[in-house]
């Protein structure tokens, strides 16, 4: 294993920092080093990616190794990103991994382009958050069969001979409260970029209410046709995974229409279980297939 110099790290001002990624670099080894959003992440991250952690080093980026108030998320990510790339530009095994959150697609195109990055920032393009990727009928079918003998009104649910159909249902549901949520957060960052979104457990029958309220200093009838414009634009472009977090929302929402068949279940508790059934509907042209080549894994044809 190749030596790092005491020094080597010096350009990070806080010492407990330094330290710490210096211990985890060196463990590293010659491993491309992946900087990510948070735990829960770098521990999605290395379910779906088994298979190639003898090639890639996941780092959590709030590193709450040190301390629970350490700032994470995107920015941390960024922010080690660009003093690597800053004082190591020969040392090209350094990535960052973020999600595309609320932004446009040409914003994130600008974004994962700019020099500060040397085009090792990879921002995932098709949905809002890594946790967007669970959101699929075919997963959360197979989660649901798996959670069945453990979960109180779980099993009748599921063994019924309509079970797939109704959960297709049950996310068209949620999606289409998404969709709304994604519209209302879209035109609170188009009026007022400084007021916070949407509550993780609002309701969707008084979204409009509470935008309303938030962006009281606006006229009522700009703010309605503001959401009636985004909401459009979602529903037309079918982009519902890119402008609604599931990380924040599919997980009430996704309980209250389950707590109507009497089923009490907690999406975000299982995100684990989720990554292990993801990963066998994975295929090469994915974005998870994407990142691999971006970072110069090769990946073998299916």
């Amino acid at each position: 294993m190749r030596v790092i110099r005491d020094d080597k790290f010096d350009f990070l001002e806080d010492a407990a920092l330094r330290k710490e990624l210096r211990r985890l670099i060196m463990k590293a080894g010659r491993r491309r080093v992946l900087f990510v959003e948070g735990y829960d992440d770098k521990i999605i991250f290395e379910i779906l990616y088994k298979e190639y952690l003898e090639e890639l080093y996941f780092v959590d980026a709030s590193m709450k190794v040190l301390s629970e108030n350490y700032p994470g998320g995107c920015e941390a990510v960024k922010s080690l990103l660009q003093q690597f790339v800053a004082h190591l530009p020969n040392e090209r095994r350094f990535f960052g991994v973020i999600d595309r959150d609320l932004r446009f697609d040409k914003e994130v195109e600008i974004e994962r382009s700019l020099p500060a990055y040397d085009r090792r920032l990879f921002i995932f393009f098709e949905r809002y958050t890594l946790e967007n990727y669970f959101v699929e009928v075919e997963v959360l079918c197979d989660f649901l069969h798996d959670k069945s003998i453990g979960i109180a009104g779980l099993k009748s649910f599921v063994s019924d001979d309509n079970f797939r159909k109704n959960v297709a249902a049950l996310m068209d549901e949620v999606l289409d409260c998404l969709t709304k949520i994604g519209a209302a957060n879209l035109v609170i960052k188009d009026l007022n970029p400084g007021v916070t979104f949407l509550e993780k457990s609002i309701d969707c029958e008084s979204l409009e209410g509470r935008v309303l309220d938030k962006l009281k200093h606006f006229s009522s009838a700009d703010v309605r046709s503001a959401l009636s414009r985004f909401e459009s634009m979602i529903r037309e472009d079918k982009s519902v995974q890119k402008f609604a977090s599931a990380k924040l929302y599919f997980s009430y929402q996704f309980n209250r229409q389950m707590k109507k068949k009497n089923v009490d279940i907690q999406f975000n508790r299982h995100k684990s279980e989720l990554a292990k059934i993801l990963k066998d509907y994975l295929h090469e042209d994915d974005e998870f297939h994407t990142l691999l080549r971006f970072v110069g894994v090769w990946v073998a044809a299916a």
